[in-house]
């Protein structure tokens, strides 16, 4: 079948697939772009989001193609046709499974904060190690204390990624399908460097206008 968005895609997608999926990252890493599996035990069933259509393959072994063709290049009907708009906005669907990428996000984030509060207490009894030698007139050292700021910053991480996800989840808030794109370029972009930046959590509220609301 062909669609004249994103959007609409999808929505086919919601009447065919027989149970709910999410984003597969390791499948989508071997296969170099986007796949989402069923969320069902033993259910054999995944999307791929091939950029110009959604190939959905079902558990029986068929599978069907869902072309994504622009608003402009599509096929124009005189007064008969009936107008439709797309107001941009993004579905439920895609900012619930947009949300999910960022809670596994979080996780990162989460797991560092953990790991720089262990290098806290290591830091810290090191310090007293050598105030003890210092006092008892061994060699004067000097350390650089890095654990507590790195913890600040994993932790401040966390916070947007909380923020971000209680955006898309609220249906009360306008969420645009731009926004949705620019988030999910951006993880996508980090999957094929294989680097977590800690600026990535500001930048995905800074899309989501997220100090403004």
């Amino acid at each position: 079948m062909t669609v004249t968005s994103i959007r609409d895609a999808w929505a086919e997608v919601q009447k065919i697939f027989p149970t709910r999926y999410e984003h597969d990252a390791s499948r989508s890493e071997r296969a170099g772009y986007p796949i989402y599996y069923s969320t069902a035990s033993g259910v054999n069933a995944w999307i791929s989001d091939l950029g110009n259509r959604l190939e959905v393959n079902l558990p029986d072994g068929k599978s069907a193609n869902i072309w994504i063709q622009a608003p402009a290049e599509a096929t124009i009907t005189s007064d008969s046709a009936e107008e439709t708009e797309d107001d941009g906005s993004a579905t439920k669907e895609e900012r619930r499974e947009t949300a999910k990428r960022i809670q596994r996000l979080a996780y990162f984030y989460t797991v560092e904060y953990v790991g720089q509060l262990d290098n806290k207490k290591r830091e810290d009894a090191a310090v007293k190690e050598m105030q003890a030698a210092e006092t008892e007139g061994g060699e004067t050292k000097c350390m650089v204390l890095t654990a507590e700021n790195n913890a600040r910053v994993a932790m401040g991480s966390i916070t947007d990624c909380i923020a971000a996800v209680n955006i898309l989840v609220n249906m009360e808030e306008d969420v645009d399908d731009w926004m949705i794109a620019g988030i999910n370029a951006m993880l996508d972009k980090i999957r094929v460097t294989r680097g977590v930046p800690f600026d990535l959590s500001t930048s995905i509220c800074g899309l989501l206008g997220a100090q403004y609301r």
